[in-house]
């Protein structure tokens, strides 16, 4: 009787333990550092976009892009004008990941089951996110996402859509704040922590106490099927960084 309340006793120590340590980063922080990458190496040629993104850099030109690319953009136009009416996307369950509120920012809608299969294999017509841009209107479809997982290869990114026409962006060097610290602090322009903090390496968030997460997702590019220069229509390096950043919507 005495080992049995003993290895309870135990086992209650350590899961409070456990708990009180998963208690100092909010919950959707530890997720992240589970499934994301262990560092931000890559075989992908890219290039740092700021603190927090990398960008793939332009692959040589080979024979069929332009058509792939062309038949890529012409079916993420049809999902544009499917998902026109945003009800029609929260009804087949799609919901909008981390909205500001703010005028004109662009608002990723995701169905996370189809994201889910994305990372096994791109369904053109059925993406796991569309992107969605607040107007004085309401919310205008612009475009679609299309993902892979985060360790994809030159070539397996370039199966999905051409390194040469598409840009692919991950999300990268994430110092996730301690649960109770000022949202300022962790979101906005001027936080030390979170998706545009100051902190960027992995000594300088372990000094901060915070939580280091190398690859935050996975690897995605955009696609605005209505833009006018293809530059613009495969986002490229004037991609919008500032939003989907606003933790009070979490």
């Amino acid at each position: 009787m005495t080992k049995h309340f003993a290895a309870v006793l135990v086992f209650a120590l350590f899961s409070s333990l456990v708990l009180m340590r998963a208690q100092q980063f909010p919950w959707w922080e530890r997720l992240l550092q589970h499934y994301g990458g262990k560092n931000d190496q890559t075989p992908v040629s890219s290039m740092k976009m700021g603190n927090h993104m990398q960008m793939s850099l332009k692959g040589a030109s080979q024979p069929g892009d332009e058509q792939r690319a062309k038949q890529i953009v012409f079916m993420a136009g049809e999902v544009v004008a499917h998902y026109a009416d945003v009800n029609r996307a929260l009804q087949e369950g799609y919901k909008p990941f981390h909205p500001t509120g703010k005028m004109g920012e662009e608002v990723h809608y995701t169905n996370y089951r189809y994201a889910r299969l994305e990372q096994k294999g791109v369904i053109y017509k059925q993406p796991g996110s569309i992107l969605y841009k607040r107007t004085p209107e309401g919310m205008k479809a612009i475009g679609v996402m299309y993902t892979a997982p985060q360790n994809s290869t030159p070539e397996e990114l370039n199966a999905i859509a051409p390194l040469s026409i598409a840009t692919w962006h991950r999300h990268v060097d994430f110092c996730g704040g301690p649960r109770n610290l000022p949202l300022d602090e962790q979101f906005g322009q001027h936080a030390l922590f979170g998706p545009q903090g100051s902190i960027h390496t992995e000594e300088a968030c372990n000094q901060a106490h915070g939580l280091w997460i190398p690859v935050v997702f996975g690897w995605m590019t955009h696609v605005y099927p209505t833009a006018k220069s293809s530059d613009e229509i495969w986002a490229g390096m004037e991609m919008r960084m500032e939003a989907n950043t606003d933790a009070k919507r979490l």
